[in-house]
């Protein structure tokens, strides 16, 4: 028999156990972080764009909309595109846009 004690065994397995899975996680993160590394390099530099159609929006307001809404309706619009180019977005406006994907136009909500 031998002459250790009956939980060494058990504490050993543990500990390798353990070891193994910290050495696991550490060589997941690093594999994450080598995949990911010219992603994001790529992301950093492409300014992300965002497109407004006001003629849409002129389009999408009621046939007797009073002059206040109107204006109401224009500043709202001109608040989020100064937030979105606060936030580091270019912002166009879809008179100038030769060619867009559909996902970039901003467009009234409801519609």
């Amino acid at each position: 028999m031998d002459n250790k004690p009956l939980g060494s065994t058990g504490l050993f397995w543990c500990a390798l156990g353990l070891f193994a899975f910290v050495l696991g996680l550490a060589g997941s993160a690093l594999a994450v972080n080598q995949l990911l590394k010219v992603p994001l390099q790529r992301l950093n530099l492409t300014t992300p764009v965002f497109v407004l159609d006001r003629a849409r929006l002129i389009q999408a307001l009621p046939p007797h909309a009073t002059p206040e809404q109107m204006a109401r309706t224009v500043d709202d619009w001109q608040r989020l595109a100064t937030r979105l180019s606060a936030a580091g977005y270019l912002v166009l406006d879809s008179t100038a846009v030769v060619a867009a994907p559909a996902d970039v136009y901003i467009r009234p909500e409801g519609r």
